[in-house]
């Protein structure tokens, strides 16, 4: 038997605002048959899908410190451009061994990678 990760549930404060990073930042689709907005959004990707659920208790909870969301791209400086364009300039850049990788935060601050391998 094997399992395949599909979904990422995030609790946030503002479900819509971060529905609109995901879809407009990431290309992530809203799959309005398993949304129950506006507590409940469920965006689907190429890889593993992700729940935005409003927090029961807003206030005085901070976007995990250990959640990291990875999204590999194809076009590196295609995506560079997207995030400029959308005015997200508060990001870091770094090249690793194996690639490149941008660091920036979602609105609730939970860590976003995006990342492009090396051709082999």
């Amino acid at each position: 038997m094997k399992a395949r990760l599909a979904t990422i549930n995030l609790q946030v404060v503002d479900p819509q605002r971060s529905r609109r990073f995901y879809e407009d930042v990431l290309g992530m689709i809203e799959e309005p048959r398993r949304s129950h907005p506006p507590d409940f959004l469920y965006l689907k990707s190429e890889g593993a899908d992700i729940t935005l659920a409003a927090l029961r208790e807003p206030g005085g909870r901070d976007a995990s410190q250990t959640i990291e969301l990875g999204f590999e791209v194809d076009d590196f400086e295609a995506m560079k451009e997207r995030l400029s364009a959308l005015g997200l300039h508060d990001r870091r850049e770094e090249a690793m061994g194996w690639g490149r990788a941008l660091e920036l935060h979602d609105p609730e601050g939970h860590r976003i990678v995006i990342y492009s391998l090396h051709e082999a």
